[in-house]
């Protein structure tokens, strides 16, 4: 497990990218991935074999370190592979490589309900939806290759509503303890005379708070120029508790917006403090 991530500047919206095996659905073009909204969903029919491929090219030479597929329908046997090259049209110098790896990830020994769950259950079993991660290293990148594998999706249809590329935010000092993690539905209790209580069903999202307190002067311009980039207009991908695998690493990421723009406080020399404060988008 590793410091918080914050991937606040996506270079997906400004990249050039096409499907280059299997085919767009027309209706669901891949534009739609570029762009926030829960109803703008990206959908491509796979070849034969269950494989779809896009390749893409960024607006310029960048730095990237993360990968996310948000909010897709791919089966729990899915699987998918990130190539970084130096060059435009996945020329030159292979930079990164993932090779395929499981882009659902299975519940822990420990999050297992023995006798009652599948042998191979995911932890987003019981999710409306399934997003997928890839961290690594610090990479200077031109373009790239996204492969999906996966012949058991969802009406044959390999589906995602949003990708998230960059340079993911790592922060020296990890947040303080006291950080907070909360369930929110937006209903209505209502009361009969008789004393029962009804509420509408609502799909819940979440909330997150945290500070963070040790940030040195390195690290405040970066933070600054991401909130500025950011606003509270602006969706980003956060990751509480990146590669700590199963529930927890699940529960605590997700896309989402600043519910208020942090304060940089200035305690002592050389340290500055910020506390976040982010809602489900």
């Amino acid at each position: 497990m590793s410091n918080v991530r914050m991937l606040m500047k996506n270079l997906w919206d400004s990249a050039s990218a096409s499907v280059t095996t299997g085919d767009a659905v027309s209706t669901l073009p891949l534009v739609h991935s570029q762009r926030y909204g829960r109803s703008l969903t990206t959908g491509i029919t796979p070849n034969e074999t269950g494989l779809s491929v896009i390749e893409f090219n960024l607006a310029e030479l960048s730095l990237v370190n993360g990968l996310v597929l948000y909010r897709h329908w791919l089966s729990n046997g899915a699987q998918w592979r990130l190539q970084l090259f130096e060059d435009l049209n996945c020329s030159g110098t292979e930079l990164f490589d993932s090779g395929l790896v499981d882009a659902v990830p299975t519940k822990a020994l420990g999050e297992l309900n023995w006798l009652v769950d599948p042998l191979v259950s995911s932890a987003f079993d019981n999710w409306p939806f399934k997003f997928s991660q890839f961290w690594f290293d610090d990479c200077f990148a031109f373009s790239g290759r996204i492969t999906l594998q996966d012949t058991e999706a969802r009406d044959g249809i390999h589906e995602f509503d949003r990708v998230y590329l960059g340079r993911a935010f790592q922060p020296k000092v990890n947040f303080n303890y006291n950080s907070e993690f909360a369930w929110q539905q937006n209903t209505q209790q209502k009361q009969t005379a008789a004393g029962s209580v009804y509420a509408v069903d609502k799909p819940m999202t979440r909330q997150f708070s945290f500070q963070l307190s040790w940030i040195d002067e390195l690290e405040r311009p970066h933070i600054s120029a991401a909130i500025q980039s950011a606003g509270l207009h602006k969706d980003w991908f956060i990751s509480l508790y990146p590669q700590a695998g199963g529930l927890k690493e699940i529960e605590h990421a997700m896309s989402c917006k600043l519910s208020q723009l942090p304060v940089l406080s200035n305690p002592h020399y050389n340290n500055y403090t910020a506390t976040y404060a982010v809602k489900e988008a």
